[in-house]
Formats: structure tokens, C-alpha cells, sequence
């Protein structure tokens, strides 16, 4: 296998097609820069004279032309090169979340993945509003955010992983719903799946819910469907924490692995603001990952049926993803959306940035795991 745009050997595929690692880099810096771009040759057809052109326009529209093939686009104007603008959809998209389940569903449907995607995500939120309710405490009222009809409250180090848990529920529920390949998989292959997807649609669940609740304010996040935290006051999340820790450290590390990994991600997806639909897609996609994180690697290398199981979610994650994949063409053709290719370049680059971020996490808790926090968690878990 080859990269297509500069012919170099690959193994793995990026950004959703058949590229190398240096020209998915290349691509996503160039989409996330506003820079004009210029044809080394004059003629805009450096790469087929040379494959391997240095000219960063050519390479960049050959990208262009692979992704538009890859989705069906019949091809992209020079004039929206190393520009979105044109291809973005403009009208305001709804927030999908627990009060979307009640919506009417459409008798008919171009997208029936997406609306089944819709549905199963508003099912999921539903479960993780109604279980964090159930197990509140009080909180001081002063410390509550009101947004939209739900009223926030502060994580805590005792709730963080109570809600994790009640989340990879509300994932299996979601998968069921939308999925029928997924609801009728054996429970091992189910729980497989959500723990190879879990940290990544969480990332991107958690991001999609911060910018619509805290538009203006990028050291919030949200860790529960309906707790908060504050980068500058990570010490309140910490005021219950039983285990026997460094508070001070750990703040210090978790504050700078806060930012770090959360405050790029998050610039570049509201950069780019995905719609309703878009967001669903990514969330189908996210779910159906490539099995390549470095959790299933080391998986693997201990326990090598592991290995059987993961090429058996491999065939069902390209079958969805291009399922999905699919429904989006229509939904963007039903927008009347026709040179679309760029935008769903920088839907490819929003889940490689978040893949990354999840990388850079495991890497942290690794550190958090020698600090001793969660430790009851990992003892039984890791072990």
C-alpha cells in the first residue's frame, strides 16, 4: 500500500484515506492555517509532473482531490484552496442533548444512520443525566452553573470515576439503538469495543458539551454530563480525594495535562464548529475507531486472542464508518452543500486531534498512576 499523494510505502491509512503520516501533518497544519498558498511552477500541476514536489499547493490540492474521490465530490474550485469558508455550512446547528429524545422523528429520511445517530446519542445522555441526578450531593449554590435547563455542579475525585462507569453504560445503550451489527455481537466483543472507544467519544462528547455550555470560557471542562471543572481551581476537585497523594503535585501535573491536551483540541473544533450532523458523524466514527491505540497494543502483545477479536471490530468499523460516511454525502447534498471535500478534511483532522489527545492522556495517567491517584481504580482494573 502507498500513500496517494506522495507515493512513499504505508502501513496505516490517515485522515481517512490512503496517505502517509507526514502528508496527514502536512494537511491538517495547512486546513488549520489561514496562509494563501502559492503554486511553485505557475501551472497547479507540480505533482503530476513530480510526485514528490516540494510545491505545498499542489500537494495540499492533491490531498483535496483524494478526499473529494473518497466521498463522492466530482472535484473542489481553486478559489476554496486552504480555505473553508465557502464549503461550511452557515446556519446555526441545534445542540443535540438529553431533551432531544423527546423530538419527533422524521416519517421519511436521506440520513437514517445520522437520525438513528441522533436518536442514540440524545438515549445516551438521557441515561448519564438521569443517573448523575440520582447520585448528587448537595453542592453550594454558589458554586452551580446554570445552563440552558440543567444546573451544573463541581467534579469531584469521588464522582469522576462513578460517572465514567455510568457513561460506558450509556455508550453500550447508544450502540444498541444504533447499531445492528453491534446489538448482536456476544457481551466480551461489546465490552471490547466500548473500552477501545470510551476515552476518544468521550473526549469528543466532552468538548462538543463545553463549547456550547461555556462558549467564552476555555478552562472549563466538562469530565460528567452534568459536572464542571475549573483549570484554575483544581484544588476544589480534589477536597474529597481518600487516597494518599501529593495534592499540591498532582494539581500541578493535572492542571498542565489539562491544558495541554484540552485547550488545541478545543480552539481547533470551534474553529471549525461542526454542525448537528457533522458532530454525529464524528461521534459514529470516533466510536468505530481504527483499534489502534496503544491500549490494544499492549492488549495484544499480553493476551494474543486479543488480536482475533480486534481484527473482527476492524471489519465492523470500516463497514460502519463507511456507512456513515455515506449518510453525511446525503446530508450534505440535502444542504444543498456541494464542494464539501475541505470540510470533511477538517472533520478527518478534528478526530486525529483528538486521537492524538487521547494518546497524550494515557500517557498522563500513567504519570497520575505513580502519584497514587485513583489508585483503588487502577489496583482493580490494571492489576
Amino acid at each position: 500500500m502507498e500513500c496517494l499523494i506522495c507515493g512513499e510505502p504505508i502501513t496505516h491509512a490517515h485522515v481517512g484515506v490512503n496517505s502517509c503520516r507526514a502528508c496527514a501533518v502536512f494537511y491538517k497544519r495547512t486546513s488549520e492555517s489561514k496562509k494563501q498558498l502559492k503554486c511553485k511552477g505557475g501551472s497547479r500541476d507540480c505533482r503530476k509532473l513530480n510526485p514528490k514536489s516540494t510545491c505545498r499547493l499542489c500537494r495540499f490540492t492533491r490531498f483535496n482531490e483524494i478526499l473529494a474521490k473518497a466521498v463522492g465530490v466530482s472535484d473542489i474550485p481553486h478559489s476554496e484552496i486552504a480555505s473553508d469558508s465557502e464549503s461550511s455550512p452557515t446556519d446555526i446547528a441545534p445542540f443535540v442533548n438529553h431533551e432531544s429524545f423527546y423530538d419527533c422523528e422524521p416519517s421519511t429520511s436521506h440520513t437514517p444512520l445520522l437520525d438513528r445517530l441522533r436518536k442514540g446519542y440524545s438515549l445516551m445522555c438521557l441515561i448519564r443525566h438521569a443517573g448523575e441526578m440520582a447520585t448528587r450531593t448537595k453542592s453550594e449554590e454558589h458554586e452551580e452553573v446554570h445552563v440552558r435547563n440543567m444546573v451544573l455542579v463541581p467534579a469531584t475525585y469521588s464522582t469522576v470515576l462513578q460517572h465514567g462507569k455510568l457513561c460506558k453504560e450509556a455508550m453500550k445503550a447508544f450502540a444498541n439503538h444504533v447499531f445492528d451489527d453491534f446489538r448482536e455481537l456476544d457481551e466480551e466483543s461489546k465490552v471490547f469495543i466500548i473500552n477501545n472507544s470510551y476515552s476518544s467519544m468521550n473526549s469528543l462528547d466532552s468538548a462538543y458539551r463545553a463549547i456550547h455550555n461555556f462558549p467564552n470560557e476555555e478552562d472549563i471542562r466538562n469530565p460528567g454530563y452534568t459536572t464542571y471543572i475549573r483549570i484554575g481551581d483544581l484544588e476544589r476537585f480534589f477536597a474529597n480525594c481518600p487516597d494518599d497523594i501529593d495534592s499540591a503535585k498532582i494539581v500541578s501535573e493535572l492542571r498542565k495535562g489539562l491544558e495541554r491536551s484540552g485547550r488545541g483540541v478545543r480552539r481547533y473544533f470551534k474553529r471549525v464548529m461542526p454542525t448537528d450532523y457533522e458532530f454525529l458523524a464524528l461521534l459514529g466514527l470516533s466510536f468505530w475507531n481504527d483499534g489502534s491505540s496503544y491500549f490494544l497494543e499492549v492488549i495484544e502483545r499480553i493476551v494474543p486472542e486479543i488480536s482475533n477479536l480486534n481484527e473482527k471490530v476492524l471489519q465492523l468499523a470500516m463497514k460502519n464508518r463507511t456507512l456513515i460516511m455515506t449518510d453525511l454525502h446525503s446530508y450534505y447534498s440535502q444542504q444543498g452543500i456541494r464542494d464539501y471535500a475541505v470540510r470533511i478534511g477538517n472533520l478527518y483532522c478534528i478526530l486525529v486531534s483528538f486521537q492524538n489527545n487521547v494518546a497524550r492522556l494515557q500517557e498522563d495517567f500513567q504519570l497520575y498512576r505513580l502519584m497514587n491517584l485513583f489508585k483503588d481504580y487502577f489496583d482493580k482494573h490494571c492489576d
